[in-house]
């Protein structure tokens, strides 16, 4: 008994009473995600020097950062080190789902909070008491894609998949979620492809209304390239992870027509005034606009996601309680990716109110479906 008091009490001292709180941050700042890593970097750095100016949580708070290289091992070398040597009270990040999967037994194993910033659901799905991420779950995407299709009377699918963990974790809530549909034929293909016409070839003869594509980055330019020089026609569905500007530059006029699950930050200028995200995302694209525009929409992750750690670290000591129950208790919110209510069975706190849907027209995003 009195072993299970001090432990307790040694808990609640490390999250409550810092003589400096170091934020550890794992960020693809180079590879093929570090669009998504370098911007998460100089957003988190601006962030903090906000909270340190303004003096917001009463001690010095300080980020130590390490380069993930777009790497899964890379990651949990990394987050060892955060968590053994640079003893961190929270890690931000890592940016890739199987980077984020590769972390979280070394953030269990030492009770360190993660808020990731990376888009599988399998991150928080099953809850684990210690690991929260801040972009949409990759099942709310699906959910928000196939309830656009099924309004629109589309009934069999075909689905390309890459090999990474964050296709194939889109690959399994596909199959899970398919209720209502025919899968006519799954394809896989690796992330560093440069020609997928072989799978598309396949998936186009089982004749299905749409194909599903579900990759990040510069895959979805190449799978984009491989279908519409098979097909012009067919309607391509791409993952919330391709709702980018960089996929626009890299499709080029493949990306026209493309339907895809998104953050509303993608068209903002087309939320309406009534939307409780508006003023948020206003207020993020006058801040960080032109950054965004040359990096990736998606770098606004490690904006809500550093914000959300903020709150709850003031939560901590404000109640002293340990920092992965104040995470629980983040209800309303207000994001520039979503409304965020965090519980103890949800560790994402979005729903389907936070995406939308949008179309490629004119080499452009404009807003399809609320």
């Amino acid at each position: 008994m009195k072993k299970t008091v001090i432990t307790i009490l040694m808990l609640l001292v490390s999250v409550c009473a810092y003589a400096e709180i170091k934020i550890g941050a794992l960020l693809a700042l180079s590879g093929p995600i570090s669009n998504l890593g370098k911007p998460g970097q100089e957003i988190i750095d601006g962030v903090i020097a906000e909270a340190n100016k303004t003096n917001m949580l009463g001690e010095k708070i300080t980020v130590v950062s390490y380069d993930t290289q777009s790497l899964p091992d890379r990651a949990q070398t990394y987050a060892k080190k955060l968590i053994a040597k640079d003893r961190v009270n929270v890690i931000v990040g890592p940016n890739g789902t199987g980077e984020a999967l590769s972390v979280l037994g070394e953030a269990m194993s030492s009770k360190t909070p993660m808020m990731a910033f990376a888009g599988g659901t399998s991150v928080v799905m099953p809850v684990r008491p210690y690991i929260f991420k801040s972009p949409q779950t990759t099942t709310t995407a699906i959910e928000k894609a196939f309830n656009y299709l099924k309004k629109k009377g589309i009934t069999k699918i075909a689905v390309a998949a890459d090999a990474t963990g964050f296709g194939q974790d889109g690959l399994d809530q596909i199959n899970k979620y398919s209720k209502g549909f025919t899968i006519t034929g799954i394809e896989k293909f690796n992330a560093t492809d440069n020609d997928v016409t072989t799978q598309m070839s396949k998936l186009l003869s089982a004749k299905p209304q749409a194909v599903v594509i579900w990759t990040v980055g510069r895959a979805g330019a190449i799978a984009a390239k491989s279908l519409r020089a098979l097909d012009p026609n067919i309607l391509m569905v791409q993952s919330h992870g391709i709702a980018d500007n960089s996929y626009l530059k890299l499709a080029g006029a493949a990306a026209e027509n493309t339907i895809m699950p998104s953050v509303k930050l993608t068209v903002a200028s087309s939320i309406p005034a009534s939307d409780p995200q508006k003023k948020a995302i206003d207020l993020f694209v006058k801040k960080y606009g032109k950054l965004i525009d040359e990096t990736s929409v998606h770098a606004s992750y490690a904006y809500d996601g550093i914000n959300i750690v903020l709150a709850a670290l003031k939560k901590a000591k404000a109640e002293k309680i340990p920092l992965q129950q104040a995470m629980e208790k983040i209800t309303n919110f207000v994001g520039v990716t979503g409304v965020y209510n965090m519980s103890k069975s949800d560790h994402c706190g979005l729903d389907l109110s936070s995406m939308v849907i949008v179309k490629v027209k004119d080499g452009k995003f404009v807003l399809e479906e609320m």
